[in-house]
C-alpha cells in the first residue's frame, strides 16, 4: 500500500510539473497600421491616402492578434422621444440607439463594431462607407487567446481618419 502511494505521489507530482510548464504566455497584440483600400478589376487591393465619403473601401489592419474588431465611428443615430427632438433614454438613462459603429457606445443595445476576416494580402479586412466628411475616430479592438484557457489579453488601439 506505501509503495503505491509513493507512486501516485510521483505521477501527481511530475503530471502538476508537466502542466506547469506547458501554461502559455499570452503575448499582447499589436495593431501595425490601419489602411484603406479599393478592389481593382483582377481583384488586387490598391491602396487610398485620402478616402472619399460616399465610397465603399475595405479597411485593413495590419496585426497579429487572433481576432480583431473595427469600430468606424460614422453612423451613431439615436431613437428619439415619439413626437419630439428629444433623445430616448433607458431605465439605466443611457442613450436608446436606433445603431451605431462608435466605440464610446461599447455595450449599449444595438452599438457594434464591424466583423472582419482575414485576409492574405491586408491583414483583418472589412467593408466600409463613410456617409460623410469629417474626421472619424476609428478604434481597432485587437484581442490574443490563451492556448486551451479562458485567459485573453485585449488591447484598444484608436486612430483618427479624415474622409474627404
Amino acid at each position: 500500500m506505501k509503495k503505491f502511494k509513493n507512486i501516485a505521489l510521483v505521477v501527481s507530482l511530475l503530471s502538476v510539473t508537466l502542466v506547469s510548464c506547458l501554461k502559455e504566455e499570452i503575448a499582447s497584440p499589436v495593431v501595425e497600421s490601419v489602411k484603406f483600400y479599393t478592389i481593382d478589376e483582377n481583384n488586387k487591393y490598391n491602396e487610398v491616402t485620402n478616402p472619399q465619403s460616399g465610397v465603399t473601401y475595405t479597411i485593413g489592419v495590419d496585426s497579429n492578434a487572433d481576432l480583431v474588431v473595427i469600430w468606424p465611428g460614422g453612423e451613431r443615430v439615436t431613437m428619439k422621444k415619439s413626437g419630439t427632438d428629444i433623445d430616448s433614454t433607458d431605465i439605466n438613462g443611457n442613450v436608446v440607439l436606433a445603431k451605431s459603429n462608435y466605440y464610446s457606445d461599447y455595450g449599449l443595445l444595438r452599438a457594434k463594431g464591424l466583423k472582419t476576416n482575414l485576409n492574405d494580402q491586408i491583414g483583418w479586412a472589412a467593408l466600409y462607407k463613410y456617409p460623410e466628411a469629417g474626421t472619424f475616430d476609428l478604434t481597432v479592438i485587437a484581442t490574443n487567446h490563451g492556448y486551451d484557457s479562458y485567459d485573453y489579453d485585449q488591447q484598444v488601439f484608436p486612430f483618427q481618419v479624415n474622409i474627404e
